[in-house]
């Protein structure tokens, strides 16, 4: 009941708490004298808040103001022995005799009435004993007008005025008082005064100017007073209220879950403690009864916080070490939506080596029940996913908790790829004699102790001039020599590169040719312009291999290869270029540090020389005996080596930096002792 009222007021608590604080949410002023900052209470983690911590206390021992009467020191003492005495011979001992008192008797006033006292007591002990005995016999001693008359019960409030203050209290005879209420409500105090006090002992309540009017003798006004002043206090001041802002919950969650841990509501201390979400504060505010219970709440505030971080969406920003935002992010979208489950991975990791494979099926099989449980978030909202390639990083919109499952995903996934040196010559064989069934049959068969073999169907394609894949074990420098002591070989290029394993490295040297694709004129005018549409084509030599890394150690490679010539067109009277192409384009597998040699392709070039002797060449008839005329037709091969070695490390390309470094120096060497030799023998010369 008591705290039903102050349930009542807690809007004007909460407005003499918001005194002091500002529009941005802070305190700005002291709010009370016994106001306390927020401690955190929870092993480091702080509530921001306030709180005011109250009293506890919702009674007194006694009411402020109530002047308790004392008998004089040396009064008289009486003892007085009355059994079954009419009321008129009792009234007549007492107030008359003793007291010395006028009064009258009403007529209505019948009956006997028995006064006793074991010991000497005072006259104003006597009169409330001599009351006690009317009142038995449904009378009762009022005064009025300065006198005294004794008239049944029931008509003892007419005979009466309504009095205030501690005088009514003085005196004998029945009363009415008026008492004003400071915080209890009046219709509260009746409901505990008839419980605990004199039956109809509460005349009238008033509660709008908050006042109730009693009666009684002076004995039982004075135990009224005592009851009201031990209830109508400032309940507020007993009251203690908190504030607690929160991070990341929403107010009516976390009041709801802490109504259910302290058992508030409709729980058993429903009366004791009462949580009120605030929206516009994003807070929880408190008001109980108990200040003890301010520290519990606070540590249960910021644990259920805490707990809630993990559930709400946040935006994390993760830098990306090794691969692009857009190639991580799509990766991870599709581990996300369980893209890709039927897709096979086009190639498969090597020992110890980190996969860069862009699927999610391989991801998922490396990664197992942790992928299982992001792809399978049904109960949280989807992550976000946003590629900044500006920055080479992941924009994640998602909560902590996901986010933790993510990130150890990407840190599997973002590790510094693998890499492949690739070494490789394309070089020009002329063949001879010796070479005119092609390179290949020369060193199966030749004395040379260099072998080739195929690794797919073991014969070289039918279509001229066709191609083969051919494998050898050393270096290819051995073949190379082996070539040079029956022919010419001319080394059209030989880069080397550094590729990352899965993409493509490229090498073009040549020129752009330009070459008419189409031709229009107007046929509305007769001298109209031709205009002809123009395209670029490359020419020369350009190579493209993609490595992909195996479980065995082996690497897989996508090799394209063209060498294309320009000619002058012959065939047709297009004005623009023949451009003759060579090209090769396969997949083949080959351990790390060993070498693939393709080839096949051959190239018969014709041409038609004319010699003469000046002069005498020019003269007719017998100038033929001066000249001759040569057709010759001329055979190459293109042939092609390639050497991958796998780079697992940065100090495996430092090795392979350095060992290139070492091979160009002494190149560098034998070039100038070249030189050296060749002007020392001029200068002999």
């Amino acid at each position: 009941m008591l705290f039903g009222c102050a349930s009542e007021n807690s809007n004007d608590r909460w407005d003499s708490l918001m005194e002091g604080v500002g529009t941005d949410g802070r305190q700005h002023t002291v709010i009370a004298s016994k106001s306390a900052p927020i401690r955190p209470s929870n092993g480091g983690q702080s509530v921001s808040g306030f709180a005011v911590p109250g009293t506890g206390q919702f009674t007194t021992a006694q009411q402020p103001g109530v002047v308790e009467e004392t008998t004089s020191g040396g009064g008289q003492s009486y003892t007085i022995n009355l059994v079954n005495a009419p009321v008129a011979q009792a009234s007549k001992r007492v107030l008359g005799d003793i007291m010395g008192y006028t009064y009258v008797i009403d007529p209505n006033v019948s009956g006997n009435v028995t006064v006793q006292t074991s010991e000497p007591v005072d006259k104003k002990s006597l009169l409330n004993i001599f009351e006690v005995a009317l009142s038995m016999n449904n009378a009762a001693l009022v005064q009025k007008n300065g006198q005294y008359a004794i008239v049944p019960s029931s008509s003892a409030l007419s005979n009466t005025s309504v009095m205030s203050g501690s005088a009514s209290t003085k005196g004998p005879g029945t009363k009415m008082e008026v008492i004003q209420l400071k915080y209890i409500s009046a219709d509260d105090m009746k409901d505990i005064i008839e419980k605990t006090g004199r039956p109809n002992a509460v005349l009238r309540t008033d509660p709008e100017r908050n006042y109730i009017i009693v009666a009684g003798d002076g004995s039982e006004l004075s135990a009224l007073r005592d009851t009201i002043g031990v209830f109508d206090v400032d309940w507020m001041k007993g009251m203690s209220t908190a504030i607690y802002p929160l991070k990341t919950s929403k107010p009516q969650d976390v009041a709801k879950e802490l109504t259910s841990v302290f058992g508030a509501g409709d729980g058993p201390n429903g009366k004791v403690i009462r949580f009120i979400p605030n929206s516009r504060l994003n807070a929880v505010l408190v008001i109980t009864s108990r200040p003890a219970y301010l520290s519990k709440i606070q540590a249960w505030i910021a644990k259920l916080d805490a707990v809630a971080q993990n559930n709400d969406e946040q935006l994390f920003v993760y830098q990306i070490q090794n691969r692009s935002a857009s190639e991580l992010a799509e990766v991870l979208q599709n581990v996300i939506n369980q893209k890709g489950k039927g897709a096979e991975s086009k190639s498969n990791v090597a020992p110890n080596l980190a996969a860069t494979a862009d699927t999610a099926t391989s991801l998922a099989t490396t990664n197992g029940d942790m992928l299982a449980e992001v792809a399978g978030m049904s109960t949280e909202s989807v992550p976000k996913i946003v590629a900044d390639n500006q920055n080479n990083s992941l924009l994640i919109s998602t909560t902590p908790r996901q986010y933790k499952r993510i990130e150890q995903i990407l840190r599997q996934v973002d590790v510094m790829p693998v890499q492949v040196f690739l070494e490789a010559i394309i070089a020009e064989v002329t063949l001879n004699d010796q070479l005119q069934f092609g390179i290949r049959w020369y060193l199966d068969h030749g004395a040379n102790g260099v072998g080739f073999s195929d690794l797919a169907s073991g014969a070289a394609s039918a279509a001229y001039p066709g191609f083969a894949w051919t494998h050898i074990s050393g270096d290819v420098q051995t073949a190379l020599n082996a070539l040079s002591t029956v022919t010419k070989v001319k080394v059209i290029s030989s880069p080397s590169l550094m590729v990352i394993n899965n993409q493509a490295a490229t090498l073009q040297v040549g020129d752009q040719v330009p070459t008419i694709t189409q031709s229009s004129t107007s046929t509305t005018s007769a001298n109209s312009a031709i205009v002809n549409s123009v395209e670029l084509k490359d020419t020369g030599i350009i190579l493209a291999v993609t490595p992909r890394i195996n479980t065995s150690g082996r690497v897989t490679l996508d090799i394209k290869q063209e060498a294309s010539n320009v000619t002058q067109t012959t065939t047709s009277g297009i004005d623009s270029p023949t451009i003759q192409q060579r090209k090769i384009s396969t997949r083949v597998v080959v351990s790390d540090g060993e070498s693939i040699a393709l080839g096949g392709l051959i190239q018969e070039r014709k041409s038609i020389a004319d010699k003469k002797v000046p002069v005498f060449g020019d003269i007719p008839v017998l100038g033929s005996a001066f000249k001759s005329k040569t057709d010759t037709i001329s055979r190459t091969e293109l042939v092609i080596f390639i050497r991958p070695r796998i780079v697992q490390d940065v100090q495996q390309a430092r090795d392979i930096t350095a060992e290139f470094r070492g091979q160009f120096e002494r190149g560098q060497s034998q070039t100038n002792g070249q030189r050296m030799r060749q002007d020392i023998k001029r200068i002999a010369q």
